[in-house]
Formats: C-alpha cells, sequence, structure tokens
C-alpha cells in the first residue's frame, strides 16, 4: 500500500471511524457484486459452488491485504492465538451451528463438499472484513459501541446482498436481523479470544448446516435464535467489563486481549455474503 495513501486511511480512522467503517464495508459488497458479474458461471459436476467460492476467496484475499498494507494484522486480530480458557466462549456459537444439524443434511457427497470449500471462504471473507478491519475501525468507540457497529453494518451488508441477487423481501428482511445478531455476538466473542480464526470456522459450520439442512427451523425456534444471541453478546460485553475491558493497542484503540500468540420459500438464515449458484 503507498505510503500516502496508508497514512490517509490511518487519520481517517482516528478522525471518523464510523464513516469509514460505513465506506468499507459498501465498498467491500461493490466489489463482491462486481466480482460475481465479471466471473463467467462457474458450476462444474465436481463442484457445484465453485463460483461462490471464488468470489469469496477473491474477497478474503483483497481484504486480508489491506489489512496487511494498513500495519493491523495484530490489530485487526488476525494474529494466531492458540487456544486458552477464553474459547470456551464460543460454544454457544457451536451449539447454534450443530442445531441445524438436527434434522442431517441434504445433498450429494459432492456437492456437500463443495458447499463445505465455500462456507470455509465466506467464513474467512466475511470475518477478515466484519469482526477484522471493521471491528479495529471501529474500536475508538469502545467494545460495546464497537459490537453494536459490527452488528449493523453486518446486517445490513446482508441487506445489499439480498437485494443484488433479488432474494423475496421477507426472507431478506429477517435475515438482516438474523445477520446482525450473529454478527454482535460474534463481535463480542472477538473481544475475548483476540482472534478471528475460530470464528470464521463457526461461521463457516453455521452457514454450512443451515443451508444444506433439509428444512428450516421453526419460525419460533429462529425468533429464539436471534433473542438468545443478542443476549449472550450483551453478557459477553457485560464480562469484558468486569475483565477491565480488551487490551489496548498502538493505536490507542480498543483490539484483542493480550494473550499468547506461540506456536426458503422456507426462511433459512443462511449468512453467506453471495448466493449459492444453482445446484446442477
Amino acid at each position: 500500500m503507498l505510503p500516502a495513501v496508508r497514512s490517509r486511511l490511518l487519520e481517517m480512522a482516528g478522525r471518523r471511524p464510523l464513516t469509514l467503517a460505513v465506506a468499507v464495508t459498501l465498498l467491500w459488497h461493490l466489489v463482491l457484486f462486481a466480482v460475481e458479474d465479471l466471473l463467467p458461471p462457474l458450476a462444474p459436476g465436481w463442484f457445484p459452488d465453485l463460483g461462490a467460492a471464488v468470489v469469496n476467496v477473491v474477497l478474503a484475499a483483497l481484504t486480508l491485504a489491506v489489512i496487511g498494507g494498513l500495519g493491523w494484522w495484530r490489530e485487526a486480530a488476525l494474529a494466531w492465538r492458540w487456544p486458552d480458557r477464553s474459547w470456551w466462549l464460543l460454544l454457544p456459537l457451536l451449539a447454534e451451528g450443530l442445531l441445524h444439524l438436527v434434522d442431517g443434511l441434504t445433498g450429494s457427497r459432492t456437492a456437500l463438499a463443495g458447499a463445505a470449500v465455500t462456507m470455509l471462504a465466506v467464513g474467512v471473507a466475511e470475518e477478515s472484513l466484519s469482526r477484522g478491519l471493521v471491528q479495529r475501525l471501529l474500536s475508538p468507540v469502545g467494545p460495546g459501541r464497537a459490537a453494536v457497529g459490527v452488528g449493523v453494518l453486518f446486517g445490513l451488508g446482508h441487506l445489499l446482498s439480498g437485494l443484488w441477487f433479488g432474494r423475496p423481501l421477507d426472507d431478506v428482511a429477517f435475515q438482516v436481523v438474523n445477520t446482525a445478531a450473529f454478527g454482535f455476538c460474534l463481535a463480542a466473542v472477538r473481544w475475548h479470544v483476540g482472534t478471528i480464526w475460530p470464528l470464521a470456522g463457526l461461521h463457516a459450520l453455521v452457514n454450512f448446516s443451515s443451508i444444506n439442512s433439509p428444512g428450516a427451523l421453526p419460525d419460533v425456534v429462529q425468533v429464539l435464535v436471534v433473542v438468545l444471541l443478542v443476549a449472550y453478546g450483551w453478557w459477553l460485553l457485560r464480562l469484558l467489563d468486569r475483565r477491565g475491558g480488551p487490551g489496548l493497542t498502538v493505536g490507542g484503540g480498543a483490539a484483542a486481549p493480550p494473550g499468547p500468540t506461540r506456536p426458503r420459500g422456507r426462511r433459512r438464515p443462511a449468512r453467506a455474503a453471495t448466493a449459492p449458484p444453482d445446484r446442477p
């Protein structure tokens, strides 16, 4: 990244974090739509979701490059941290992913394998953006407000995707609420675990299990999941306050806490940024 551009972005991040976070989210989705439109149809029999996987790999690579260019690899929680006691806080999110597997999975082995790779790409792309770059940009406003901002922008990003890909409006409305709650909870967890990588894995699991389940969860269960995600995120932020908050970055904003760094018709709460390609 050019030094002048890097200097300007760092200055804006300190003075207008929310404005820059909104701009980055909007730009990210514009790039997503452009890449999606420019790519030829990619849905071979051996990898039906290849097109969606390529789009998200490109977005992930660009996001990681921007973070690296800004010198925010650690501040944006991209540095790996070995599991510690804070990882127990991931269990409720793991339970959500497993909840969608109660009725099993639908699809051939080839389709499921391709979907797993695609959802992993989606998890890395969206986590590096939302819980990585955007959460770092919003960190000067404080952990609680940053988590709320991350959740709202994550939900609105899925509004853009839903409208662009022509999904039914009722499904889009529910997905916005669902993803906002999910994004808020992930942001709260991120302050504790200090790295986005387990979140990317959980994100991929929830996407994979919900999209490939034979049927959507009952509406009352989906609403309950949203309420529990918000409640759990709020509790995690309260817990963070009692522990003295996350660590401070060299730039003065809140970042990852210090830690070891060693060696439907029916509605479905799908959280992928891109619509899965039509299956053959």
